[in-house]
C-alpha cells in the first residue's frame, strides 16, 4: 500500500528542517518500512514542489548510483535521479561554506547542456546526444540528510538523490568526435592526485546515463528541457570534504573544474 499524503508531508518537513539546521536525521525507512521506490519519488516530488513554491528554480537534473557498486551500497536495482536547483550552483573556482552542509562528499562528473527538449520513452543514447549542445567538466557535492550516511533506497531517492551543490565549467565542448566512454578524469585534493577514472564508469557511458534519465523521467510525466544542465553520474568514488580542502578535476578534452571548502 502506498504511504499516505500525511506521511509524505511529515517526511518533507523532516528533511527541510534537517537541511535548515544542517543536522542529520534517522533513516526514514526505520519509521516507515513500507516505503516503496514509487513512494520515495513521490516524497522527492513534494519536497521539490515545496522548494519551488518558496522561490527556488530548477536548473536541470542529476543521475546518481550509475555503477553496480553504488547501487549495491544503497540497495538499489537501478540508477536514481533528482533535480538540480539554480541556487545550488557554485561558480567554477568558487567556494562552499561547510557550515551549511552536514557531511558533504564530492565526485567528478560529466555535465551536459541540453540544446532541445528530450522526452521518453524510447530515447536511445544516440537520440539523447542529438539533443545536447555540448559537455563540460563538473563536480557534484552530495550531502545526505540521513545520519552517518546510512541511507538506502528510500532515503536516497526521497532526499533528492543527495544533491546539495554542483560546479559546472563554463567551457562547453561540442560532442563531435568526443569519446565519452574513454574520456579520462584525474581528481586532485589539496594538490594531490586521489583518483583517476573514465566515462565507462557511468552506466558504460554518460550517453547511456542521459538516455536512462529521459526514459525514467517519462515514467513520472517529466521532460528534459532546452538549456538545462544534466549531471550524468560520478566517474570517481565519493570523497569527504572538510573546511580548508580544495579540489580540482582535470578532464581530457573538457578541461578542468575547481572548488574549495571554507
Amino acid at each position: 500500500m502506498a504511504i499516505t499524503s500525511d506521511v509524505i508531508a511529515a517526511i518533507v518537513d523532516l528533511y527541510l528542517e534537517s537541511e535548515r539546521r544542517a543536522m542529520p536525521v534517522e533513516p526514514i525507512r526505520h519509521r516507515y518500512p513500507e516505503i516503496s521506490e514509487d513512494d520515495a519519488y513521490a516524497i522527492q516530488a513534494e519536497l521539490l514542489r515545496h522548494k519551488l513554491s518558496g522561490g527556488a528554480a530548477v536548473a536541470g537534473y542529476k543521475v546518481g548510483a550509475t555503477n553496480a557498486q553504488a547501487q549495491a551500497n544503497f540497495g538499489l536495482s537501478q540508477a536514481v535521479y533528482g533535480a538540480l536547483l539554480r541556487h545550488g550552483q557554485v561558480l567554477d573556482g568558487g567556494s562552499i561554506e561547510i557550515r551549511n552542509l552536514i557531511h558533504p562528499r564530492l565526485e567528478c562528473e560529466v555535465a551536459f547542456r541540453m540544446a532541445t527538449d528530450l522526452s521518453g520513452p524510447g530515447v536511445t543514447p544516440e537520440s539523447a546526444l542529438a539533443a545536447v549542445a555540448g559537455a563540460t567538466a563538473a563536480f557534484e557535492i552530495v550531502d545526505s540528510r540521513t545520519v552517518n550516511w546510512s541511507g538506502k533506497m528510500p532515503e536516497m531517492i526521497a532526499d533528492s538523490a543527495f544533491v546539495a551543490r554542483y560546479v559546472v565549467s563554463e567551457h562547453l565542448v561540442p560532442l563531435d568526435g568526443l569519446d565519452l566512454v574513454g574520456l579520462e578524469v584525474t581528481q586532485l585534493k589539496n594538490g594531490e592526485q586521489i583518483a583517476q577514472a573514465t566515462g565507462a564508469h557511468v552506466l558504460g557511458s554518460p550517453a547511456n546515463s542521459l538516455a536512462w534519465l529521459a526514459n525514467r523521467m517519462a515514467d513520472h510525466g517529466r521532460t528534459l528541457r532546452s538549456g538545462e544542465i544534466i549531471l550524468a553520474g560520478s566517474l570517481t568514488p565519493l570523497v569527504a570534504a572538510a573546511a580548508g580542502d580544495s579540489f580540482e578535476a582535470r578532464f581530457d578534452h573538457l578541461g578542468s573544474v575547481r572548488v574549495r571548502f571554507v
